[in-house]
């Protein structure tokens, strides 16, 4: 069994990597001049709207944004079993981000001749 404090550490660590990808859709976002983002789901929606993800993903990237509101608003009804699934089954979305993050910004960079 895990002690508190390593549930604690999972928890918040896992917070901060969704809310990473938060801020990386945000600047993007404003990068590419969309209308300002209604809330952080809807990052994730104009992404996926833009082609800057696949529409597919940014919807299971919505659902771990909206869990990431509950680890920070509703803490004391956090269900553990779900922390325990997204981080056994769900990290790799975020490696996914990544990937697909990297590959729009080398897709832009190349055909402006720069950085975005």
């Amino acid at each position: 069994m895990l002690s508190a404090a390593a549930i604690n550490i999972a928890e918040h660590q896992f917070q901060v990597a969704i809310q990473a990808a938060i801020d990386i859709g945000q600047q993007i976002l404003a990068d590419l001049n969309t209308p300002p983002p209604t809330d952080y789901a809807d990052i994730f929606a104009q992404l996926g709207e833009t082609g800057v993800l696949p529409a597919d993903f940014a919807h299971q990237l919505i659902s771990m944004v909206r869990f990431r509101n509950v680890l920070v608003h509703l803490y004391l009804e956090v269900d553990l079993r779900r922390v325990y699934q997204y981080l056994q089954y769900n990290l790799g979305d975020l490696e996914m981000f990544v990937r697909h993050i990297v590959q729009f910004i080398h897709s832009r960079s190349t055909a402006e001749g720069g950085i975005c």
